[in-house]
């Protein structure tokens, strides 16, 4: 008698992150049966290509995902990280596949969750704040962070639905991410479009932060001919490439479906995406004289302003400071991506072919 194959449902697939991670995952285990969340109809066609199963809906269906999640094995959130609703909706869900109103399967069910490193995010001056280094091999380092942080409330909820022994969670923070992504829809973060009101702005910037901060600054310099930075641009950030990313989940996966290794707090199944780090400051320098030499701005020179001047800016003016020693040393997590600084011409290439769109 065969068992049935394994059956995972993706959440943000038509997305920059979780586009390139079904790709990830589909590419290394073919033989599960995989179904996306996808609000647009237009893009049906192209993650039908995967051989996914459409499920017609948006994250805010929460019937329809609770419903969904509880009929899969492996569940995996690339959509917002602040949406408790959707958050819960996929624990209640994975909590009826384990109590049987669901369908059962065989193994115990996992949800895996795209957070953030701003969760660790300080305050927006631009400057160097110094603090801590926030180590995920470090379970007190991870448990340290405030409830009231960006993303926090999610991650704590989906902490204590991993300590309850029911539901395997693993929640992976990425940094600022950059490169060209590989999934069916999303491909670049300069498809991201940012609301043109600065008060609206500001409320897309701080629930996407990750994917729009190097374009945010190159759109900001497109408007203003000059590219800007926050107070001294001394502030620092982890960043990843896109396709190291894509290992990173797929070594958490692997991870997941191991008969030894799984360890038991929830607190030791968080992962940082953190491979480098770079300045902001530096970043915007880069930005001046790459966007100067293209005839893009009126000089090589960085302007600092405010964030309140520019609350769009606020995604670039924080500290946020990791180390994923969890997964470099105990995944093996190996990255060997481009460095952000040589593929900002190209981002700045993406971000100006959609603009002119």
């Amino acid at each position: 008698m065969h068992s049935e194959p394994t059956k995972v449902l993706f959440i943000g697939a038509t997305g920059y992150i979780g586009g390139s991670i079904l790709v990830a995952f589909s590419q290394k285990h073919p033989e599960f049966c995989y179904a996306a969340l996808v609000r647009n109809p237009g893009d049906n066609t192209a993650i039908e290509k995967l051989d996914v199963r459409i499920i017609q809906g948006s994250t805010s269906d929460i019937r329809l995902i609770e419903s969904e999640v509880s009929e899969h094995d492996i569940i995996v959130n690339c959509a917002n990280a602040d949406d408790l609703s959707l958050a819960k909706a996929i624990v209640d869900g994975l909590s009826r596949r384990v109590a049987g109103s669901g369908k059962k399967g065989t193994r115990k069910p996992m949800y895996i969750h795209t957070s953030g490193t701003g969760v660790v995010k300080d305050q927006p001056t631009g400057a160097f704040q110094g603090g801590k280094i926030y180590d995920d091999d470090n379970e007190e380092d991870i448990r340290s962070i405030g409830p009231n942080q960006p993303h926090r409330n999610v991650d704590l909820l989906i902490f204590n639905a991993g300590d309850t022994g029911a539901i395997e969670t693993y929640i992976i923070a990425p940094s600022t991410i950059y490169g060209t992504g590989r999934g069916p829809v999303r491909n670049s973060t300069s498809r991201y479009q940012l609301a043109p009101h600065p008060t609206k702005l500001y409320a897309v910037i701080h629930k996407m932060a990750l994917p729009l901060q190097v374009n945010g600054m190159i759109r900001i310099a497109l408007k203003e001919k000059e590219v800007l930075r926050v107070g001294a641009g001394t502030n620092e950030w982890n960043n990843v490439h896109i396709d190291d990313l894509m290992d990173l989940y797929t070594l958490v996966l692997d991870l997941a479906l191991s008969d030894t290794r799984i360890p038991n707090s929830s607190y030791a199944r968080f992962f940082w995406g953190s491979a480098h780090t770079h300045v902001w400051g530096e970043v915007a320098k880069d930005l001046a004289v790459f966007m100067y030499r293209k005839g893009l701005v009126d000089s090589d020179e960085v302007k600092s302003v405010t964030v309140s001047e520019y609350p769009e800016l606020i995604g670039v003016a924080t500290n946020s400071r990791t180390v994923a020693n969890r997964g470099l040393r105990v995944l093996g997590w190996k990255p060997t991506g481009r460095s952000l600084k040589e593929t900002l011409e190209e981002e700045i290439d993406l971000t100006l072919s959609q603009t002119l769109r």
